[in-house]
């Protein structure tokens, strides 16, 4: 994707649209492709996220793999948005039926949807993929474009994805060092350089004292380590997966990985920093233990 970077550098962004009271016109045009998944490529995906042998997919690889479409609509010429500077905030995925990754997926990217933020707008792309006609998946990327516009006001407080539990019942059920070069490696599987992942110097220009980590990359971790847990870890399928992201994962650091509220089949997951004091996502999973 360093072509799709190249001319993010150079994208006019329309700012009147963006300061103006009402939402921003999105763009109409959907983003076509077939991809076919390449058996040594997604086992590369399964040992970087810690994948435990099973008969489903990752429900975050053809997620992931859908990345340079998804540039190509936050690039399309219609977009007010600028695409360096939006900030990852939230993921929601679908497993609609069982995804075979030896047949290829029609994937259509578009835009979905966008509503006022209190930091600005915050903005839906929605990848959609089907084998034989059929839709078998869709994930919603959810990101933040700040912005001081008119609009911009302090918002009620929303419903949390974990107000309704308990949290006393955690069980920690993972422990990650993440290196420096974390975010050069998921780069390297994902196609996304962008350079807050990269480097302290690539970062620093973008505002960021040290490197990030891939969102993607910590919800997948996340959901691995949930799944390697299990007693039917083989045939375990996530269905759903519901994430905010909240703070940033600066590289290197060490992180937790928490579950609670497990049900038969839904369960609640945090990411934490290694004093359990700092939360860098919150999840939730719904899935079928056979």
């Amino acid at each position: 994707m360093f072509r799709e970077y190249t001319k993010a550098l150079f994208k006019r962004v329309d700012a009147r649209q963006l300061m103006q009271f009402k939402p921003p016109t999105l763009p109409q045009r959907i983003y076509t492709k077939t991809l076919n998944v390449d058996n040594v490529h997604y086992a590369s995906f399964c040992q970087e996220d810690d994948w435990p042998a099973n008969e489903h997919a990752h429900p975050l690889y053809l997620q992931m793999l859908s990345l340079p479409l998804q540039m190509q609509c936050l690039l399309d010429k219609q977009s007010p948005f600028p695409l360096l500077g939006l900030i990852h905030a939230a993921n929601k995925v679908s497993v609609i039926d069982h995804c075979d990754l030896s047949e290829p997926f029609e994937c259509r990217v578009r835009f979905h949807d966008v509503r006022p933020h209190n930091r600005g707008w915050e903005v839906d792309v929605m990848l959609e993929a089907l084998q034989a006609g059929n839709l078998v998946y869709r994930a919603i990327s959810s990101y933040l474009v700040k912005v001081k516009a008119v609009h911009v006001a302090p918002l009620g407080a929303k419903n949390d994805l974990h107000d309704d539990c308990e949290l006393e019942n955690r069980a920690l059920i993972g422990e990650i060092s993440a290196s420096a070069n974390t975010g050069r490696r998921y780069a390297k599987l994902s196609g996304d350089y962008n350079p807050i992942h990269l480097s302290a110097i690539s970062a620093k220009a973008f505002g960021f004292k040290q490197p990030i980590a891939h969102g993607m990359w910590t919800l997948s971790r996340a959901v691995s380590a949930f799944v390697s847990h299990q007693d039917f870890r083989q045939s375990m399928s996530v269905k759903e997966v519901n994430c905010r992201f909240r703070k940033p994962v600066f590289l290197p650091c060490d992180i937790h990985i928490q579950q609670h509220c497990k049900t038969d089949n839904s369960v609640l997951i945090d990411v934490t920093d290694s004093n359990d004091s700092l939360v860098h996502l919150l999840a939730s999973l719904v899935f079928n233990q056979a």
